[in-house]
């Protein structure tokens, strides 16, 4: 049995309508990954201490400066549904809300994160 676990959030929830003119919701989501640690390298002519101290200056800088999020995200899934089928689904979705998505054999599985 394969599985799969996913961080998501609610990226944007709009009210739509479906072909036959009934009301729905269309919950886009994104999937929140973290960044991969940066690989720096140094000049090996400069001494060792002096590499370190830099390494750390910069890492500060890109923790302070906007965009320097360890988190990234990806979109990832858009659904259509009525609003008795969220409730089927046990979904109150609202923008920024993070679930964890499971998939198995088929079937998916939302739980607030």
């Amino acid at each position: 049995m394969i599985s799969s676990k996913i961080r998501i959030k609610v990226q944007s929830v709009r009210s739509v309508k479906d072909q036959e003119g009934g009301e729905c919701f269309q919950i886009d989501f994104v999937e929140v990954r973290q960044r991969p640690p940066v690989m720096m390298m140094s000049n090996p002519d400069v001494p060792e201490e002096i590499s370190q101290m830099v390494v750390q200056v910069t890492k500060s800088f890109q923790n302070i400066l906007p965009g320097g999020s360890r988190d990234y995200e990806q979109m990832k899934l858009t659904l259509i549904m009525t609003g008795e089928e969220l409730e089927s689904f046990r979904l109150k979705p609202y923008p920024n809300q993070l679930y964890g998505l499971t998939i198995t054999d088929g079937t998916l599985s939302f739980a607030e994160a």
